[in-house]
């Protein structure tokens, strides 16, 4: 099975992500995600950033969608 995964979102806060990703796990939607943080270095802890992409099964985009926003409202 060829399962096509579309890039929905960036997060930068680690508190709206937990959010969605609670979200996704509750209405049992497919997807994947990919992190891109920087690691911070030991003498400068704030150096480091987060950041992560969430990408979605191309079959529940639309739903999704809906329900993501829904947070940002």
């Amino acid at each position: 099975m060829n399962n096509k995964y579309i890039f929905h979102s960036s997060c930068f806060d680690k508190e709206l992500f937990r959010k969605q990703i609670i979200i996704l796990n509750e209405n049992t939607i497919k997807y994947k995600i990919i992190e891109i943080s920087g690691k911070s270095q030991f003498r400068a802890l704030l150096s480091g950033y987060f950041e992560v992409e969430i990408h979605i099964l191309e079959k529940d985009f639309e739903k999704v969608n809906e329900l993501l926003n829904s947070i940002n409202d």
